[in-house]
Parts: structure tokens; sequence; C-alpha cells
């Protein structure tokens, strides 16, 4: 008598080794995503302490050649957008309106930072030839505040009741969520 011997070919896998299979890459894609979300938020950190930076030297230098700074309207905090904020890029960058008072005579661009097509990527946006503001990475404008008593102390925009000393000029992001408090945000000081 023949005995036959069947084999059973295995085709395809075992629903618990899909499933294993499918951890491993929930668990590999959520370690990635992660790091992806840091290297993301690092980076706008830096795109948007280099426009900071770059406007506080623009500001020191101009206020080593004139003994001043730039007065836009008397105001003691503002936006780097809007009409004062654009009238301080006009003085920084020497491209003042010919008619009206000139606070650069010597036209001296003392602004070179990033120049961007979009605000959401930081630095100095343009409308046509006429700067536009400057921009942190989330698309929000920059924060000014002077010293215009010239008593050495601007408060802290970031600590109530604290002081930041010895500056002339600070310049700030209030960082990715736009609010104070949960140590994302980026200062000149």
């Amino acid at each position: 008598m023949k005995t036959y011997s069947y084999s059973r070919a295995r085709h395809g896998f075992t629903l618990v080794e899909l499933l294993v299979v499918i951890s491993i890459i929930i668990v590999l894609a959520a370690v990635g995503f992660t790091a992806i979300t840091k290297v993301i938020a690092n980076k706008n950190k830096v795109v948007t302490q280099a426009s900071i930076s770059d406007l506080s030297l623009a500001l020191t230098q101009y206020y080593d050649t004139y003994s001043r700074l730039p007065d836009v309207g008397g105001q003691d905090e503002l936006t780097v957008d809007g009409p004062a904020g654009v009238e301080l890029l006009k003085i920084l960058t020497g491209k003042e309106d010919p008619g009206g008072v000139i606070q650069n005579p010597k036209g001296i661009v003392f602004l070179t930072t990033k120049i961007s097509d979009n605000r959401k990527k930081g630095g100095m946006v343009y409308s046509g030839s006429q700067a536009e503001g400057v921009y942190d990475a989330w698309g929000r404008a920059l924060h000014i505040r002077f010293d215009n008593d010239s008593d050495n102390e601007i408060p802290n925009p970031f600590k109530q009741g604290e002081v930041v000393r010895q500056k002339k000029a600070i310049i700030w992001s209030f960082g990715a969520d736009g609010k104070v408090g949960d140590n994302d945000e980026v200062g000149s000081w």
C-alpha cells in the first residue's frame, strides 16, 4: 500500500506575523516623526535667531554711526511690519523716501538679512520693491522695544517685572505658538 505525503506549501504570512510587522513599522514611523519634528523646530529657531541677530546688529551699527536710535514716531515698542516697522526698515536699509526727514543721510545699508518670498520662511519680505517686514519662521513680525528714556533698562517681555539692562533695543519672537511661557521664545538678549 502506497502512502502519499502531502506537504502543505505555505503561502503568505500568518495574521500574527503581519501584526508584528505592522507594529514595528508604526513604532519606527513614530520615532522618525518625532525626530523630524524636533529638527524642524530647531531649524525654525535658528532662522528666527538669525533674523533677530541681523536686526540687532543693524540697530547697534546705526547707533554707533549716528549716536542715536532711529526715530519711528517716538514709539518705544513696535513690530517690524506696518507703517512704523516699514519706516525703520527703510532707515536701516538706506532706502528712505527722499521727500521726508532723512535719518540715515549717509545711505548706509545697516540691515542685511535673509530675504524671503514668504512670511512663513522667516526673514525680510518685500512687496514689490519695498520691504514689508521682518518675520520669524512662523510668519509673525518680530517685536522691538527701544530704550527711549536712555536709562539702560528695558522691560523684559517674557518675564513680568524683570528688565533687560545695557541694551539700546531688544528684539524678540514669541516662538512657535505665539505665546509667552513655554520656553520657545527667541530674543536678542
